[in-house]
């Protein structure tokens, strides 16, 4: 009587595996998660590359490098909805069962019998079975120098999901980008904290974008230095001004002189020197940083005041001199 349920809870006992359809976003691309519990890093790889260019065997997360095969990147939405949907399918086919059980019992029992016995099947409302549904896009997309993979994600990224490959380029545009984000949250911060409060960590944040400015610029000179050339540049070559260029002349023929016009590095020159000041000396003006800097705005013994403008000048003439050696690295 009832051979459907049998059958049905038989095939039940031997699945190992139900298939769950994900859905790619709006712009096809999938979503993925960090399985590092110490990172969790959510982002997306676009559907077609992931099939085609992402290896099973091996993915790496964009934010902290961690390796794993492909099956462990589902996000914990799409487990919590892929749960969901396993759970709907068995009993959607166990109701499904029950149905053609009682239909059966329908056709099998005798007219005009004095005792006839029969199956209802009342309730058991099937679940409607979709994909499970993407997040939003994401705003910040790019593309592997090397794979060409293309990925996106929210905040910062510094490795590609598929061969795992740090770009100095695009690490040293994105942390540009985040430099002159944090330069422009003084006025936000004052809508929201107290005044004193908000000076503080404005002034902080300012400082910290002056730091992290050159220590991007010697990073990704670093990189092109030894990608270029097959060597490694001495340390901290590239925090001296006059001494990186000089190593780019020796190399590719080009001085920063060729690139910035002297207006350009003079500042620039007082911004490296800021830099070291507030490096090693808590930002107090020392005869050391007036002779190097030529900086005549202050007297030994003051304090540097970094202004929202300064670091925003300061990341522009630093883009502009690593954009023109990234070509002319590429050129010649």
């Amino acid at each position: 009587m009832f051979e459907h349920l049998q059958e049905q809870l038989r095939t039940l006992s031997k699945t190992t595996e139900i298939s769950v359809p994900l859905e790619a976003d709006a712009e096809g691309f999938l979503d993925k998660e960090c399985p590092s519990e110490t990172c969790l890093f959510q982002f997306k790889i676009a559907e077609e590359d992931w099939k085609n260019i992402v290896r099973d065997e091996e993915v790496f997360c964009p934010s902290c490098g961690h390796t794993a095969p492909a099956q462990s990147w589902f996000t914990k939405e799409q487990i919590d909805a892929a749960k969901e949907y396993a759970l709907d399918q068995i009993t959607n086919g166990i109701n499904a069962a029950m149905r053609a059980d009682a239909e059966a019992s329908k056709r099998r029992a005798k007219r005009n019998s004095f005792i006839s016995i029969t199956l209802e099947a009342k309730g058991g409302r099937d679940a409607v079975l979709l994909p499970v549904a993407a997040a939003h896009p994401m705003r910040l997309k790019t593309s592997c120098e090397e794979c060409e993979c293309r990925y996106s994600y929210v905040g910062a990224a510094y490795f590609c999901p598929s061969c795992g490959k740090n770009s100095a380029s695009h690490t040293f545009l994105q942390t540009l980008e985040t430099i002159r984000t944090a330069a422009g949250l003084g006025s936000k911060l004052r809508e929201t904290l107290g005044r004193d409060e908000a000076e503080v960590i404005a002034q902080t944040l300012l400082e910290k974008a002056m730091q992290d400015t050159v220590m991007s610029f010697q990073r990704v000179s670093e990189q092109l230095y030894e990608h270029r050339t097959g060597r490694v540049a001495k340390r901290n070559a590239f925090q001296r001004l006059g001494t990186g260029s000089e190593l780019w002349e020796a190399e590719l023929g080009v001085t920063y002189t060729d690139i910035l016009d002297e207006e350009a590095l003079t500042q620039l020159t007082i911004y490296f020197q800021q830099r070291h000041l507030l490096a090693h000396q808590q930002g107090i003006v020392d005869a050391d940083y007036l002779t190097r800097s030529q900086d005549t705005q202050y007297e030994i013994g003051q304090r540097l005041v970094i202004r929202q403008a300064e670091v925003l000048r300061f990341a522009t003439l630093i883009e502009k001199l690593a954009k023109s050696i990234m070509e002319y690295c590429d050129t010649k």
